[in-house]
């Protein structure tokens, strides 16, 4: 499958991997296997992993949708994602970037997910604790 999600309890984030060409219904499938997921919690950070992708196949309408219903609490959380190093996906990748920042400023780029993991610990030590 070209789109996975494990949830790291131990580190408290969420990762959804995808490689290859992703379409719509890979988007889809990930965001109810997030949701199946019984260690998934709503206030775990969040990492998509697009390093691997090599074409895009997701509408604009899948993204804005999933964006909008995001399964993620109020609580602030780190969002980061890992770009992928080919110029076909990266436009689609820029735009899942901004409209995730519309809802919440709190995300960044990164070229590879330890990147990625070391700029949530260090954000998410900053946050206001519960």
């Amino acid at each position: 499958m070209p789109v996975t999600v494990t949830s790291d309890q131990e580190r408290r984030f969420t990762v959804t991997a995808c490689e290859g060409v992703v379409t719509d219904e890979e988007f889809l499938r990930a965001r109810e296997q997030l949701l199946a997921d019984p260690a998934f919690d709503p206030t775990f950070d969040r990492i998509w992993d697009f390093y691997a992708v090599t074409h895009v196949r997701v509408s604009e309408a899948v993204v804005a949708r999933l964006v909008a219903a995001s399964p993620n609490s109020e609580k602030p959380i780190c969002r980061a994602v890992v770009v992928s190093e080919r110029t076909e996906p990266m436009t689609a990748i820029l735009n899942f970037i901004n409209l995730t920042r519309q809802a919440n400023r709190r995300i960044a780029a990164f070229p590879d997910r330890g990147r990625a993991e070391k700029w949530i610990a260090t954000v998410r030590a900053d946050l206001p604790q519960p």
